[in-house]
């Protein structure tokens, strides 16, 4: 039943992947790179991906690849499609690395930017980004803000008041400053 449920999920994740590359701008512009790549569990099941750069197309075939540049192996479908259908499948995989029912063969970077690919049409996981939404720019005082907080606004100056000591104490330590005014450069 694993085995199943593991050949459908990678057909649709292939197939997704296949039609986005013809139609979807953000994932064409991540096929920078000519190579295929071979997820596979066991001894039945596999699907390779071959990843076109100069035509920024992608084509999937159920089976194993020839010449895989980048393979992802699981020791058994079960737990291949536990890992893929998870929030944490970044997690799971090194875990089941670490652990030696999971092998990468080719560049980790790969698998990742693959599961980038992945999460495009299967939503899992959080979002990035904030988990609210930011609010506007503060263009105009507030009376109804809360707390104490208030906005200085002052004249802009040419030069340093100089009794202001601790301003050009802090002034002499900046060398683009004293630089740019030709002023002498302390020696280190």
């Amino acid at each position: 039943m694993a085995d199943l449920g593991l050949r459908l999920l990678l057909w649709l994740l292939g197939t997704c992947i296949a039609v986005g590359s013809r139609f979807m701008p953000s994932l064409r512009s991540q096929i920078t790179k000519t190579m295929t790549l071979e997820v596979s569990a066991g001894e039945n099941v596999a699907r390779h991906w071959k990843f076109d750069a100069p035509r920024r197309r992608a084509v999937t075939k159920s089976g194993r690849a020839v010449d895989a540049d980048c393979s992802l192996h699981f020791e058994s479908s079960q737990f291949a499609l536990r890992a893929l259908v998870s929030r944490h499948t970044v997690d799971r995989v090194v875990e089941g690395m670490q652990r030696g029912t999971v092998k990468i063969q080719g560049s980790t970077f790969v698998v990742l930017w693959f599961h980038g690919l992945t999460r495009k049409f299967v939503k899992l996981g959080r979002p990035s980004g904030p988990r609210h939404r930011l609010p506007d720019a503060y263009l105009a005082h507030d009376p109804a803000a809360s707390g104490r907080e208030t906005i200085i606004r002052e004249p802009a100056v040419s030069r340093l008041d100089p009794a202001w000591t601790a301003g050009w104490r802090a002034r002499s330590t900046l060398y683009q400053v004293r630089a740019a005014t030709d002023e002498p450069m302390p020696e280190p």
